[in-house]
């Protein structure tokens, strides 16, 4: 028996629309009111961002006329006129992530029609303001919960005392700027008298101006990027030092030596995440002190790093560990990983990025089988083999995104389960055993074929699908055809070879011949 869709409860119609493609939602949309309405909800357009650029204006009277609440909107390279203002007015309410990149205020105080604070979001959560200057435009964010402030002008002690009334909830806090933060250059600017609470100023932004506003926020404030602030290493360790201030996550300046970092560790032991990505001082002296007094880190980035090697095993040793990227710090030797391997004790990791490390496969192999919950994966370039592909195809049945280019040891074998000698030890699973794969990247892969391809690549879920320069592949139409077919909600297909590329976006392939 046939069922007509249109005929479904409307809240039977919001579960099937939530399974479509942003593109199919909103074509479906347009189809009747009922299915507009049925989409225009949080649960079908949550994912959904609308990008306003250099052109906005041309258009911002048709876009007055929204007929579907999107939540998220980002505008780049935009003049901010009247036009402009009362675009923003009109969905205010509706807004709850703002991006303002290179956008500026541009009005004829005799003929303009707008004043300062005349936005007021009251579902605002998310405001990003790169290299613009609207923040005198907010009045009320009383909901924003992470406020991103990467402006090169205009970013004042006035402009934060102001902001401050109107922020309650903050947990994520991001500036960048020059700071003064000297005592003779504060006097300066504060004479007789004067202070940020009487008369902030309207010239500079001062440490003074920043301890306080983090002060204010002390309760809620979680996350505090610090790296694109101009502060001096006892600065910043005088925010660690900030009453009832329990940090989870920070980012230093890329120039903080080591000894400064240690303090402000010390000082917020409730960090649980930390980046040295930026750092220029990181050793392993370093890495080390910071295990032993964060032993409750869960997340964990040292990438690019070309100091680090032994500390990898107080690295494994941390036991609330989740997420770990070590992404191209090739330093860490092959007899540092065994080590670490002796003494592991990371048993919950989520996401860990080895790419470019120099580990032994078994050694490999022995950290994955520990870590069963990994749901994202990159082991690209390393010495990854068929027989450790196995294991994760039998055995990391949670994994949803599986990095494996340029791991040159891969052939059909490893993908399609199928060796000719094999222990008892070793039980011959294809990768299509890994049923919630999302994305799969095995480009520079020589020795796997379209034969290999079309056996092992049968994934219900798999949205992306990467094989560049994979000299072993013959590109047909009946190949990318049948990798469509057998990967029901692939979405984005990017198949290269030295003469051909095949790519997918959406729901629209072409072939391009390269010139």
């Amino acid at each position: 028996m046939t069922v007509d869709i249109s005929s479904l409860p409307e809240e039977v119609l919001i579960n099937i629309f939530k399974f479509l493609n942003v593109r199919n939602r909103l074509t479906a949309s347009l189809v009747c009111k009922k299915w507009l309405r049925a989409i225009n909800c949080h649960k079908n357009l949550y994912d959904i961002k609308i990008y306003f650029s250099h052109n906005f204006l041309k258009y911002v009277q048709t876009s007055s006329h929204m007929t579907r609440q999107f939540l998220h909107f980002s505008f780049d390279n935009v003049m901010i006129n009247d036009s402009v203002v009362e675009f923003l007015k009109q969905y205010s309410k509706q807004f709850v992530t703002l991006k303002f990149n290179d956008c500026k205020v541009v009005n004829d105080e005799k003929e303009s029609k707008f004043q300062e604070k005349v936005l007021n979001c009251e579902n605002l959560q998310f405001l990003n303001i790169h290299n613009s200057d609207v923040i005198p435009l907010f009045g009320s964010l009383p909901n924003v919960i992470a406020l991103i402030l990467h402006v090169s002008t205009g970013l004042t002690d006035y402009v934060m005392f102001e902001l401050n009334k109107t922020l309650f909830k903050l947990e994520i806090f991001s500036l960048s700027g020059s700071v003064i933060y000297n005592e003779r250059d504060y006097q300066r600017f504060y004479m007789n008298g004067e202070t940020i609470e009487n008369n902030p100023s309207k010239s500079v932004l001062s440490f003074v101006s920043i301890k306080k506003f983090i002060e204010k926020h002390c309760s809620t404030i979680r996350v505090v990027n610090l790296a694109m602030l101009q502060l001096s290493p006892d600065a910043v360790v005088t925010i660690s030092e900030i009453k009832d201030l329990k940090l989870e996550s920070v980012l230093f300046p890329s120039d903080l030596e080591s000894s400064f970092m240690k303090k402000f560790c010390e000082n917020q032991f409730s960090l649980t995440s930390l980046d040295l990505s930026i750092s220029r001082h990181v050793t392993d002296d370093t890495v080390s002190a910071l295990c032993k007094c964060l032993p409750n880190l869960e997340r964990f980035f040292i990438r690019n790093n070309h100091a680090i090697n032994i500390s990898i095993i107080e690295i494994f040793q941390l036991e609330h560990l989740e997420a770990l990227d070590l992404n191209s710090s090739d330093t860490i030797s092959e007899s540092s990983y065994r080590q670490a391997m002796l003494k592991l004790k990371a048993f919950k990791l989520k996401h860990l990025n080895l790419a470019f490390a120099r580990i032994a496969d078994d050694c490999l192999c022995e950290l994955l089988k520990h870590n069963l919950n990994i749901r994202h994966l990159n082991i690209s370039h390393t010495r990854v083999s068929n027989k450790t592909l196995n294991m994760i195809s039998k055995n990391l049945i949670l994994i949803e995104n599986l990095d494996l280019s340029s791991c040159l040891r891969i052939s059909d074998s490893g993908l399609t389960g199928e060796f000719e000698n094999y222990s008892d030890s070793l039980t011959p699973t294809p990768l299509s055993n890994l049923k919630k794969l999302r994305k799969l990247d095995i480009s520079d892969t020589n020795l796997i074929t379209n034969d290999g391809c079309i056996k092992a690549m049968q994934f219900p879920k798999l949205l992306a699908l990467v094989l560049h320069e994979c000299d072993g592949l013959i590109l047909k139409d009946d190949f990318v055809i049948d990798l469509e077919k057998q990967n029901p909600c692939l979405q984005h297909v990017f198949i290269s070879s030295h003469s051909k590329k095949y790519v997918m976006l959406g729901e629209i392939s072409s072939k391009l011949n390269s010139m």
